[in-house]
């Protein structure tokens, strides 16, 4: 129903976010590189519309990287200006799969209809042709898991 095959989750997840990431300190490939480099598989990374050279840029990564996040922030915030970066976890990360959903319209816009309806706040959305990725509060787990069984009869 509705192009959705699969739903999967994924536990203990953290996210790591920079609220000002600028395009002339390097970018993207400046934040991301050094975390990379260190060892961090990083998943659901997310940048927002650019403001000026200015841009929120965000990604999530198994609360098992803790530790290599922290010894690598000195490196990846150094000669940069701007806040510091967010941490926090306590998060799941629930993926929808669906091999149809590059010709239907609408799947995603109905995932956020289902997790609006059982007040379940999404954190973070990201998508691809086939699959659509949510980081909901590890409580909250459940409920999402459930209704998104129910509603797209998996």
């Amino acid at each position: 129903m509705y192009g959705i095959s699969q739903l999967s989750s994924e536990q203990n997840i953290m996210v790591v976010a920079f609220p000002a990431v600028r395009q002339s300190e390097g970018g993207p490939a400046g934040y991301l590189s050094p975390f990379a480099a260190a060892g961090v598989n990083m998943d659901m990374i997310c940048q927002g519309l650019p403001q000026g050279d200015v841009a929120a840029m965000s990604f999530t990564t198994s609360y098992d990287n803790w530790s290599i996040v922290m010894r690598t922030l000195p490196q990846v915030t150094a000669g940069k200006s701007g806040p510091a970066p967010l941490i926090s976890g306590g998060y799941t990360k629930l993926t929808l799969f669906g091999q149809d959903m590059p010709n239907l319209c609408g799947v995603a816009s109905r995932v956020m209809e289902i997790m609006a309806e059982a007040r379940v706040p999404i954190h973070l959305i990201t998508t691809s042709s086939v699959d659509i990725s949510l980081l909901v509060a590890a409580e909250d787990e459940d409920t999402a898991l459930d209704t998104l069984r129910q509603a797209f009869a998996l």
